[in-house]
Formats: structure tokens, sequence, C-alpha cells
């Protein structure tokens, strides 16, 4: 007997959803959806979703709350819990707190700061699940996540994104939407420091385009210019950053340029988890869990220049569906359980 189960992750950019049937990986989805312009889109999105497949239970995480096509964030809670109860009219629907567990809809409406930006802690849940005691780095289009894991639960300092972001618990940064002037204000080109243009001329999507460590279909955000992800498209928008061009400085001082940017992310996320495990004592011999689009090429250089000896992926332990969609993954893993459970009651 088929039972399906949901897990929805809901952006400010992307919304993701994993489906389980009978505890087992199904289906899954990936849509860039930004709400700051397309709020409408996450409902068609979801009908699309709804009609392909008619889930027993649906789990909803989110952090596109913070998109400022909502004047707060309750209201970003609120609206999207409105939209997500209502295409799943029909379906016993939970939404994840940061206390870790599943709420109706009706507490979810009365508490909406519970809900805000809570997808990381279901990650969490996710790594300690295998990994009791680690440190887990989640690397997304966007930002990064720091979470150290006790006992099988997130432990962090900081539990909503203004409190992780002093706790350096959250970075903001990640692998596509990020623009590189935020990472540093000068790169060397022919040994000589050059000044950077404060436009949004290119973002890190770009970088990695460049140095062939992101491929073309995983370019899921718009680019600066509205032009394509080619490999030379991605060289023209880097060079504007310092106010040049393909023509003038050549593909290789673009490459080197390139690599500057990467080494910048790099060291920022190297000194996060370096602040995240001096406060809490987490040595170079635990466990380091990284996950996300940006696991590799972000995450696990990151872990190994703070010099963590065991960096595992976290698509080793649960498939690549896993690490590209964690906490959707985990939501539906956890309200599979749950009706699981409930059925055998």
């Amino acid at each position: 007997m088929q039972m399906f189960s949901l897990g929805l992750d809901v952006g400010g950019a992307n919304t993701k959803a994993v489906l389980f049937d009978n505890g087992k990986l199904e289906k899954h989805w990936l849509e860039y959806i930004p709400l700051w312009k397309n709020l409408k889109g996450l409902k068609e999105f979801l009908e699309n979703v709804r009609q392909s497949v008619r889930p027993r239970v649906v789990g909803v995480t989110m952090s596109g709350e913070l998109s400022d096509v909502f004047e707060s964030k309750r209201e970003g809670v609120r609206r999207i819990v409105g939209v997500v109860s209502d295409v799943f009219s029909g379906e016993k629907v939970y939404y994840f707190s940061l206390k870790g567990n599943l709420v109706s809809e009706r507490k979810a409406l009365e508490s909406p700061y519970l809900l805000s930006a809570s997808n990381w802690v279901s990650s969490g849940l996710l790594a300690g699940r295998e990994y009791p005691e680690c440190l887990l780095i989640d690397v997304g289009s966007t930002t990064t996540d720091l979470v150290p894991i006790n006992g099988g639960k997130p432990d962090p300092s900081g539990w909503s994104d203004y409190e992780r972001l002093q706790t350096k618990e959250l970075i903001y940064t990640g692998i596509l939407r990020t623009p590189p002037p935020f990472l540093k204000s000068k790169v060397t080109v022919d040994g000589k420091q050059v000044g950077i243009s404060y436009e949004y001329f290119a973002n890190m999507a770009d970088v990695y385009r460049v140095l062939g460590l992101l491929a073309e279909e995983d370019y899921t955000c718009e680019t600066p210019d509205g032009r394509g992800m080619g490999k030379e498209e991605c060289m023209r928008r880097l060079a504007r950053l310092i106010c040049s061009d393909l023509e003038e400085l050549g593909e290789e001082k673009i490459i080197d340029i390139a690599e500057d940017f990467r080494r910048a992310q790099i060291l920022q996320v190297k000194e996060g988890i370096l602040e995240v495990a001096n406060s809490h004592d987490v040595d170079n011999s635990t466990p380091v869990i990284v996950t996300g689009m940006g696991d590799d090429i972000l995450g696990k250089k990151a872990a190994e220049a703070a010099g963590f000896e065991e960096i595992i992926r976290m698509s080793s332990v649960y498939g690549e569906v896993a690490s590209l969609m964690t906490p959707a993954f985990s939501l539906g893993l956890l309200v599979s359980e749950e009706a699981l459970n409930e059925g055998r009651d």
C-alpha cells in the first residue's frame, strides 16, 4: 500500500520538495521561485506537485519569510503557511519549528517566529541520526549554516537568524547568489592590487563556472546581466567587476581573479568554522558533515583549511538528493515516519 509523504523547504529564491513512499525516496523537485517578484509562482509550483501526487502527509520548513515582498517575518510566515495550507487543504500538513517539532497550522499562525528560518534545524536532525556528535556545514546557493550537533540534536549558541549571524553559525555566503565584492575589496592582477566596482555585475556562480567547478545546469538563479551561463559569458561578467572586459584582460587573468574570490570565500567560511568550533569546544577530530550544493567545492575546502580530519559528505550517507535539498529530505523522512507510526496505532 502506497503511503506518500512530502517534505517542503520554501526558500526566498528556491523551493524544494522531496517525496517518500513508505519511508523510501520516491521523487524530488527543485524550482527557482524568487518570492520577491513571483510570490504566485509558489502556489503554482505546489499545485503542480500536488497534481502529480497526493501525499498523505506534508511537512513544511521555510526561510522565505525574510523576502522583502513581506513587511515582516511574521507576515511572511503567515502568508507562506496560507499558501501551503490552501494547496494541500485535503492533506494533513505539519509545520516544522525551531524547537525541532511538528506543529499544526493553527499553532504556526499563532507563533510564526517559531517557524522562521527553521530549515537548518531539520538538516541538523538528519546529520545527528548517524553522527550524534558532529559539526554540520550546509552550503547553499545563498547562505552557509554551521550547526554543532550534540546528542543527535542541534546545539547552537543562537536560534534565530539574527542571533546566528552574531555567533557565526549563519554566514550569508553561498556558491551562487553571493556578489563577489561582498568577499573582498581588491583583487590581484599582474601583481598589482586592483579595486573592485561595487556593482552587481557578477555573482559567485560566475566564479565557479569560470573555474570549472559548477555545471551550467546547476546555475539555478538568474544571471546578473540576464545573459547566458556559458563560461565565456561568466568571464565577461567577472571582468566588469574591475571595469574591464574579456578582450582587455584575457582568459588567464580572469581565471586568476576567480581564484582570488574563491580563496576569499573559503577563508570566510573557515573563519566561521573556527569561531563556532572554539565556542562549542569542538576539536579537529570531531566528524564534519558537509551538505548542500556547495558541500565539496566550499564546505569541504573550508573544513580542511580549518584543520578538521574527518570530513563526510551527506550524500555518502543518504544519497545525492539528501545533500542537494537536506531540509526537505529530512522533513519528508520525519513526516513519513510520523505517518507510518500513526498507521501502526
